[in-house]
């Protein structure tokens, strides 16, 4: 697996000359700059799986919403909605974060990100070896928990309905999604 980081920085800077629009968010993923709107219900869940996180995890955890780390792969630069890092990650001198250190990622699916989220960053984090991988899906009701990574697949996912609570396997926690919206 290779990664250009150096590529990734000049995709990067472009981005940054783009003013992106208020609302928006821009990632790169397998060499493509894509662009996704941010609606009440994704920002709504993504503060929810945030605020679960920090009940379990503490109020010092790394937890990143939105900040680029680069994944393995051709040109992966993701900005998870959510990521838990390891306890004693740190920033490198470019003030970058290593994927080593992710221990969760959640996306949650948008029109525009359906094809990525349950695809190519299902498979560029398992092959990463992110112990846990949730996609929650607001317009099919659904989350999906993929977890134990093995030879770059998830060998294990469970779904769950909105409305109802699920636990995850690392770190231990239960998600309460009774209030979460539909969109």
């Amino acid at each position: 697996m290779v990664m250009d980081s150096a590529r990734l920085d000049e995709m990067f800077d472009l981005i940054e000359a783009m003013n992106v629009p208020a609302g928006y968010r821009a990632e790169v993923i397998e060499g493509e700059i894509v662009m996704n709107p941010q609606r009440f219900v994704h920002s709504t869940i993504i503060r929810r799986i945030n605020r679960s996180l920090e009940d379990v995890c503490g109020l010092e955890a790394n937890i990143l919403w939105d900040v680029r780390i680069d994944f393995p792969g051709a040109l992966n630069g993701y900005c998870p909605d959510v990521a838990l890092l390891a306890d004693d990650a740190k920033e490198d001198e470019n003030g970058g974060w290593d994927y080593r250190d992710v221990r969760l990622v959640a996306e949650v699916v948008s029109r525009g990100s359906r094809r990525d989220d349950y695809d190519a960053k299902l498979k560029v984090y398992a092959a990463a070896g992110v112990p846990t991988y949730v996609i929650a899906d607001p317009k099919t009701g659904y989350v999906h928990v993929h977890h134990a990574p093995q030879n770059g697949e998830y060998t294990d996912v469970s779904t769950y309905a909105f409305g109802t609570k699920f636990p995850l396997p690392f770190p231990e926690a239960t998600i309460d999604t009774t209030n979460w919206p539909r969109g």
